[in-house]
């Protein structure tokens, strides 16, 4: 009998949460749809009606913290987009990381900074290989090659997949969606910066809000952010409208991956242990203590071509449902 209602409860979750996604993924595609239609009509003429790139796609951002459900929203949205005649492509920050060899050597040149070690941080991605795809697709006249990248090569370290192996977006192409856990995230200026530290370097105690950067030095932590730069001049102003998945408590992230290992590990597939796990958040985690604050209040840079707003807010909470919408920006 325990079984049995085991299963029973598996099928009811699986409903409640295919019937939230499938309300996450309309609500948001909605307002991608009013975002394409203000940019075809905004590109269509100027004031004195000379006709401009009017086949430009929407390039729409969408920055969640990791394990928050990025993923399954990008491919919902492809779905629902492409059942209304909206040819649509979605890849990953994570699609541009360095190749292993170009990652490696990041490493050895920044030995004394843990949080370039591995994959992840601001620096271990090709920004020019992610301006190089997305100033191609938004010309949109001629087939596109969309990076890739397989995790799992390299016992686990990862690496880029052979150009032969890349999806081919065939243009016209409406929307283009781009995803990442730190996509949008700002650089903070010299006296931002200086803040953060003093609150990391807190005397009497680190503050709660940026306890997982005290192992870390300022010049670790001042690299990371300095980094941030080159996307913030080469990548955002290519991004016209974001979404935001936004979590109150960044420690929410290592409850979501656990959750994510325990599957894997109970189908008996390849699985970080709790220590594995532990080191392999701790990293990433400076990095939303130095942005969310920034993002809070001041939102995200794009190309300014559309009206305000310019991005959709959703507030999740600590089992991933979202408790509030708002376009804040």
């Amino acid at each position: 009998m325990t079984v049995v209602l085991s299963s029973l409860e598996r099928v009811r979750r699986s409903k409640v949460i295919e019937q939230a996604v499938s309300n996450r993924v309309q609500r948001t595609g909605d307002f991608i749809i009013r975002k394409l239609a203000q940019k075809q009509k905004l590109l269509s003429t100027t004031s004195n009606g000379q006709v401009l790139n009017s086949v430009a796609p929407l390039v729409v951002g969408i920055n969640g913290a990791q394990g928050s459900g990025k993923t399954t929203l990008v491919r919902g949205l492809v779905e629902f987009l492409r059942a209304r005649n909206i040819a649509t492509v979605g890849f990953s920050l994570d699609d541009i990381y360095l190749t292993h060899r170009e990652q490696q050597e990041l490493a050895e040149t920044h030995r004394d900074n843990p949080l370039l070690q591995f994959r992840g941080q601001a620096g271990t991605h090709d920004v020019e290989l992610g301006h190089r795809t997305l100033t191609a697709l938004l010309r949109n006249d001629s087939p596109v090659d969309i990076p890739a990248y397989d995790k799992s090569l390299n016992g686990g370290y990862g690496d880029r997949v052979p150009l032969a192996e890349w999806q081919i977006s065939t243009p016209p192409i409406d929307v283009v969606l781009f995803e990442g856990w730190s996509w949008g995230f700002r650089a903070l200026d010299d006296r931002e910066f200086a803040h953060f530290i003093e609150q990391v370097r807190k005397p009497g105690g680190v503050s709660v809000l940026c306890k997982h950067s005290q192992k870390y030095s300022d010049q670790n932590l001042r690299e990371i952010n300095e980094n941030l730069v080159k996307y913030e001049g080469m990548l955002y102003p290519l991004i016209d409208a974001w979404v935001y998945m936004r979590v109150a408590d960044a420690d929410v992230v290592y409850r979501w991956r656990k959750e994510q290992e325990d599957e894997l590990a109970a189908t008996g597939r390849p699985s970080l242990s709790d220590k594995q796990l532990e080191d392999f958040v701790t990293r990433f985690l400076p990095a939303y203590e130095m942005a969310l604050g920034k993002l809070d209040k001041r939102g995200f840079v794009s190309s300014g071509l559309l009206p305000a707003p310019d991005t959709l807010r959703m507030h999740l909470d600590l089992e991933r449902n979202v408790v509030a919408w708002d376009h804040k920006f």
